[in-house]
């Protein structure tokens, strides 16, 4: 990967990271050293932006001027002096990516349409090819009758070896908020974007979904919720957020979360996703979630107490 393609989608990431509400990121020296011999193998405006950025070391905020200001560092697109070319803004789409699946879900009923799209899904070749060594295909599991789908980025490493979603640290803390609205997990319906998790060549963490594996797995994604029907579907993340209301690299999931959105009829509600809550675990991120979740069991109109009321995740 050439290294002005490198810094471009690191740029990105840290933009995606900001539209999350993230205010903070760590840098370690020994990473740290990484990027710069990397950024100072060749001249690059943003390497050297990085790379002043990232002297100082350990933790930077990621909406101080002081420190670390996105905005004013990193540029947005409409303030960019110097933009990326039209190729490289494209780096995320793959021309020879296959194709969504057509699908037309059988006559009968949710339970016979529910195992026929399974099948279909972990027989799916395209997911196949795209797993890791020893990994298995995921696909949403819960109640056919559940009133909410919550709806997920993609499966993590816990995920892609057990073969379900939200069986992680993050599906812990999910199972927790679900706990708290006075519910249980086997009542809900939990899938994801995608079916797989996402090839990348850390060694640790997960990557982001490119546009092109998000639109290949939508259609399996909005099978399934055809199926439930449910009565409230919960946007998880940015990533699904993008996945379900189409993709829009300017969405901030600050200017999304707290209202309703319309998913083909249905009542969408965004919010942060669990595992944003772990990396970034404030009283306000959290209250910020569960006033979601309160929003969810008022259109449902189940029943709230004041303890649930005054509750902190």
């Amino acid at each position: 990967m050439k290294i002005e393609e490198a810094t471009y989608a690191l740029l990105e990431e840290l933009k995606r990271l900001r539209s999350e509400g993230l205010k903070e990121i760590y840098f370690d020296e020994k990473n740290v050293l990484a990027l710069e011999k990397a950024m100072n193998s060749r001249e690059s405006d943003h390497s050297e932006n990085l790379v002043s950025i990232l002297e100082g070391k350990g933790r930077h905020s990621l909406a101080s001027s002081e420190s670390f200001n996105l905005s004013s560092s990193l540029g947005d697109s409409k303030h960019a002096e110097n933009p990326p070319s039209e190729e490289i803004r494209q780096k995320g789409r793959n021309s020879s990516f296959p194709s969504a699946p057509k699908l037309e879900l059988p006559e009968g009923g949710k339970a016979e349409k529910w195992n026929w799209l399974k099948d279909r899904v972990m027989s799916c070749e395209t997911c196949k090819q795209q797993l890791n060594p020893n990994a298995k295909v995921v696909y949403g599991v819960g109640n056919l009758d559940a009133e909410i789908f919550f709806c997920g980025e993609a499966p993590g490493a816990e995920e892609e070896q057990k073969g379900e979603p939200f069986v992680g640290p993050a599906g812990n803390l999910l199972d927790r908020i679900i706990e708290a609205m006075g519910i249980s997990r086997d009542s809900v319906y939990l899938g994801n974007i995608l079916n797989w998790r996402p090839q990348h060549s850390q060694a640790y963490g997960n990557r982001p979904p490119t546009i092109d594996e998000m639109e290949f797995c939508i259609p399996y994604l909005m099978a399934q919720i055809q199926i439930i029907r449910p009565k409230v579907v919960v946007a998880l993340g940015k990533t699904a957020t993008d996945g379900l209301l189409g993709h829009n690299p300017k969405r901030r999931l600050s200017d999304c979360r707290g209202r309703w959105n319309d998913l083909e009829g249905i009542p969408l509600m965004v919010t942060y996703h669990p595992s944003y809550l772990l990396h970034n675990p404030s009283k306000m991120s959290k209250r910020k979630v569960w006033e979601d979740m309160l929003m969810v069991m008022e259109k449902l109109e189940m029943p709230i107490s004041q303890k649930q009321k005054d509750y902190f995740i």
